[in-house]
């Protein structure tokens, strides 16, 4: 018992770890997003290291290939020396995104006040089906998720401090983790508010505990405040102005047409959202548990008054889920775009568990026995991924290794993430966006790979006339999860 109170949190890192070890060379998850036009994993791991691994394997970058490192650069800085020591293999982006989240996982597990939510956290957050998948991807949603979660850490540090300065130190941290996030994808902007919108609740709630407002209770918020212009400006002059032709070209693509024009429309479509992709079955235990947590959580700690423990936890999680929700009337909503807003539904489940164990130590076995059930419900569904692995796209990259394309131009939105073991250069087509005007004739590519129809690309060869078996000595079609991907070596003397 003693050894398992003073061991026991990293015996739960080394397990959780462990469990994504059968995931780590197989394809992502058709569950994942099952439908034929949400690609996600199955390209995005591949374009969103393409630019930092041409860079790694033949000394050259550019920015303008391709829409992912202008978007968030921290994510290729941050995979650079580990390609750069291990070699540019799929393995090693996806450990990236793994090993940094065991890390912020065990700064959790380790910090005795902390310890009990991060249990909880385990079960609710990073055992959901979908989180879990995304946390062995090499992807940068995950990334993102994971540095809110250090802002979150930093932030507790901050309020249960004793020393002022050591206050506006962590807290200049974990503003630096919020930035860090949307550096990593410009998408999570959004996450800019959460700290100091959780410090402004905190002090609002703090206002009406003493029944009168004291500016010194405001401080943390306006620090936050500051803080946080301070790493938007810097974003802005260092990042945005140098590259804002390329940047404003980029994303009026990535966000035109995102969300409803009218207010109806914008209704509509949020109840579609709710109806057909978040109210089913893989979600309805994390949704239904937040319901129930939220009614808690008020009836517990509000109507009772019944004093928090760790109140700042709970605040961040639910102004974190609430600024995701903005995402729920998005027109195009793939799964990946949840996966932060699922992980906010859990911690914020894990907060309000931990504080009822703490406060109902009579009740503490029947929220222990709740959330084995759970943590049994998501194991069974670890337990359907593992049967289901599938191995499709490394016998793209497996076929393709057998021949020498070092040096070698391969053209396709596919490419990057069919070529992690033949080391070609790599670089996507879309129609009228990237690498699409006369791309054969353009870039001379040894290979081609793109679906049967050409809806990766947008219909880009299609539209220009081009006939890919006409500009080909041959082509092998290989079953790809929902697509046929086809590769297309064009002949040399085109």
């Amino acid at each position: 018992m003693v050894f398992f109170k003073k061991f026991g949190h990293l015996f739960v890192l080394i397990i959780f770890f462990l469990l994504h070890f059968p995931f780590l060379k197989c394809d992502p998850d058709t569950f994942v997003d099952p439908t034929i036009y949400m690609r996600d994993a199955w390209t995005d791991e591949g374009l969103y290291s393409s630019q930092i691994r041409n860079y790694v394997d033949y000394g050259t970058f550019s920015m303008t290939e391709n829409s992912t490192f202008v978007r968030g650069p921290l994510f290729n800085i941050i995979q650079y020396p580990f390609f750069k020591i291990f070699g540019t293999k799929l393995i090693v982006g996806r450990l990236v995104v793994l090993l940094f989240t065991c890390l912020v996982l065990f700064l959790f597990l380790s910090h005795p006040k902390l310890r009990t939510f991060g249990l909880f956290m385990v079960v609710f957050s990073l055992l959901e089906f979908h989180v879990f998948q995304f946390t062995h991807y090499s992807m940068a949603e995950m990334m993102c998720t994971t540095f809110i979660l250090l802002g979150l850490y930093f932030l507790f540090l901050s309020r249960v401090t004793n020393s002022p300065k050591k206050e506006k130190f962590l807290l200049f941290f974990s503003v630096l983790s919020i930035f860090c996030c949307y550096s990593t994808k410009i998408q999570f902007l959004y996450a800019g508010a959460i700290v100091p919108a959780s410090l402004f609740c905190i002090s609002v709630k703090t206002s009406f505990s003493r029944k009168k407002i004291l500016m010194k209770d405001y401080n943390a918020f306006f620090w936050a405040i500051a803080f946080s212009a301070f790493f938007a400006l810097l974003y802005f002059l260092a990042w945005f102005l140098p590259n804002k032709e390329f940047y404003l070209y980029v994303m009026s693509s990535e966000t035109s047409g995102r969300f409803p024009s009218g207010f109806i429309d914008f209704w509509n479509v949020a109840k579609f959202n709710y109806k057909h992709i978040i109210w089913l079955e893989p979600f309805k235990v994390i949704v239904v548990n937040f319901y129930v947590m939220l009614v808690a959580a008020l009836v517990f700690f509000i109507f009772k008054k019944r004093k928090a423990r760790h109140p700042e936890i709970s605040i961040f999680a639910l102004v974190w889920f609430l600024v995701e929700l903005h995402k729920i009337p998005m027109t195009y909503l793939p799964n990946q775009y949840l996966t932060s807003a699922l992980f906010a539904a859990g911690i914020f489940i894990a907060s309000v568990y931990s504080e009822m164990t703490a406060y109902f130590r009579k009740l503490k076995i029947v929220f222990i026995i709740a959330a084995i059930l759970v943590g049994l419900y998501n194991l069974n569904k670890y337990g359907g991924a593992y049967n289901r692995r599938s191995f499709q796209l490394k016998a793209i990259n497996s076929y393709l290794a057998n021949y020498d394309l070092k040096g070698k131009l391969a053209l396709g939105a596919w490419a990057a993430s069919s070529t992690w073991e033949c080391k070609a250069y790599t670089i996507p087509v879309w129609d009228k966006y990237f690498n699409w005007k006369d791309p054969i004739n353009t870039f001379k590519p040894a290979i081609v790979l793109t679906e049967f129809d050409e809806r990766d690309a947008d219909y880009c060869y299609k539209n220009q006339g081009i006939d890919l078996n006409k500009v080909s000595d041959s082509s092998r079609t290989f079953g790809v999860s929902y697509y046929k991907v086809v590769v297309y070596w064009i002949k040399q003397n085109q």
